[in-house]
């Protein structure tokens, strides 16, 4: 029997490829945030993507209790927003936020429970603009129990209505002005976005593994070359840059993440790469540190830049060393409020995120043993062939040992106690249990043996009565019956004509379905 299990376990179970483009989008946020003017960097889905990998694993999720996984993902998301709270409204009255551009105060209830954007002054925009993406978070977490329903009753019509609400956004024939402006937005980003968060309820639920592979990239090429085509065609601000465009930014992201999460790959190879994992391991714990602070990063850089006259240079080297500059303070940030993450994910706060899928400080038990090499019993672990498969573990059956060391067969422990099987399990291999100690041992055979005795009197006072009980799924049935639904003597005939004599019984003890 094989299972199938990460590369490395220090991954706690997570789904690599889904790491490796949550990464991968991190980074391309930032890129695209030190190099706004570039339109073309528009072209890589990375809020589409990361808004289709939440659906899927919100699926995952929800599966085990609505109520449940809503607060858990809540309280992994907004301890986040509200460091960035307690840090920057203070900061922003005490800079001077203008009464003609503050709103009514009750909207800073926003920066606790973001159902809206929360408010901010024009000096801290930096730090503003970003929440967009966790006030959409926030919304689709609170319908996604009802949105699941309606999807599992109708996928088709229910991925289709957001992009053809874009459409219409897009030809003028549908507006969200009647919203408000606290509406508006909510409206207009949820709309771009549901989709994708649909198509990662159709990863999850096997949907398109079962549409053809040519079918997917053909039809998800041709929607990107549709968007494409329009946002030429239909520029903002003189850019056809698809985050200034919604309905472009919908079709195209649409189609590039279908064909992306249609393959979906192991990625398994990643864990062989030590720095690699590690650095994707540190950007996804960070992800939303990173990605609310390094705006203002950015906005720090140049700041930081003139002051150690970086223009001297030339603007292309000055622009390029400026960028250097918002990494670093990014990194900074990073390191200054990553904590906040391993609190809200209830790890023990960390420097640096070592292990997504720990608890409390409480390391994985086949973490020791991928690491040195020992299971947790303090046994050298079984070697695996190195022509097998990183990604799957061969568990043994029938107490068949573990494996096989390059010297020869393995050795299985002698049982040092009648019962025991040839090799006790042992603790921290995967799918195997701790072994019993004497105590409990003991009382289990006392258990058994107390249990047997009035079953084996049960067993001779029927077999007193009706004689020897036959086998097979009914070996209660005495042989000479007529009252449980056929008669036991052979050759008898039903009022119908058919032959009710007993269906025979095979080795196995079950009906044949012949009858």
């Amino acid at each position: 029997m094989t299972t199938h299990t990460p590369a490395r376990a220090s991954t706690g179970g997570r789904d690599r490829y889904f790491d490796v483009l949550r990464f991968l989008c991190i980074i391309w946020v930032v890129v695209y945030h030190i190099f706004s003017t570039e339109a073309w960097l528009g072209f890589w889905p990375a809020m589409g993507l990361l808004f289709a990998i939440s659906g899927s694993l919100m699926v995952r999720s929800l599966d085990r209790g609505a109520l449940k996984t809503i607060k858990n993902r809540l309280q992994r998301l907004l301890p986040v927003l509200w460091l960035a709270g307690i840090i920057g409204v203070p900061l922003m009255f005490w800079h001077g936020w203008p009464a003609d551009e503050r709103p009514p105060l009750w909207r800073l209830v926003f920066w606790i429970f973001p159902l809206s954007d929360p408010p901010g002054s024009e000096w801290a925009a930096s730090l503003t603009e970003p929440l967009w993406y966790m006030r959409s978070i926030v919304w689709f977490i609170l319908l996604s129990p009802l949105l699941l329903i309606l999807f599992r009753w109708y996928p088709r019509t229910m991925i289709t209505i957001p992009l053809l609400v874009m459409v219409g956004v897009a030809t003028g024939k549908v507006g969200f002005g009647w919203a408000g402006e606290l509406g508006e937005g909510v409206l207009t980003d949820g709309f771009t976005f549901l989709s994708l968060w649909l198509l990662g309820f159709a990863h999850r639920e096997g949907m398109l593994k079962k549409i053809p592979v040519p079918l997917v990239v053909t039809g998800g090429l041709a929607l990107a070359a549709v968007a494409t085509f329009w946002a030429f065609t239909h520029q903002e601000e003189n850019s056809y840059d698809f985050n200034l465009i919604p309905a472009g930014q919908a079709i195209f992201s649409f189609g590039i993440v279908l064909i992306l999460l249609r393959f979906a790959p192991k990625f398994s190879w990643v864990g062989n790469n030590k720095a690699l994992d590690r650095l994707i391991t540190i950007v996804n714990g960070r992800a939303m540190v990173i990605y609310l602070w390094h705006n203002v990063a950015i906005e720090l850089s140049y700041p930081v830049g003139d002051k150690v006259g970086v223009w001297k240079l030339g603007e292309t080297a000055g622009t390029a060393v400026c960028a250097v500059i918002a990494v670093l303070l990014t990194i900074l940030g990073m390191l200054a409020f990553g904590w906040i993450e391993d609190v809200a994910a209830q790890r023990r706060p960390q420097l640096l995120p070592k292990d997504l899928g720990k608890k409390g400080g409480a390391s994985t038990p086949a973490a020791p043993a991928a690491a040195s090499g020992v299971t947790g019993g303090g046994q050298p672990e079984p070697p695996v062939s190195a022509n097998v498969d990183d990604s799957t573990v061969s568990l043994p059956v029938s107490g068949a040992p573990v494996g096989t060391p390059p010297g020869g067969a393995w050795q299985a422990t002698p049982a040092s106690r009648p019962g025991w099987p040839d090799e006790r399990p042992q603790p921290g291999v995967y799918g195997s249990p701790a072994p019993r100690d004497d105590q409990a041992y003991d009382n289990d055979r006392r258990y058994e043996n107390d249990r047997r005795v009035p079953e084996q009197r049960r067993t001779s006072e029927r077999a007193a009565t009706y004689g020897t009980p036959r086998s097979g799924r009914f070996p209660d049935v005495p042989p000479q019956r007529d009252d449980v639904g056929w008669s036991a003597g052979p050759g008898t005939q039903s009022p119908r004509g058919r032959d009710d004599r007993p269906p025979s019984f095979d080795e196995t003890g079950t009906i044949p379905r012949n009858r």
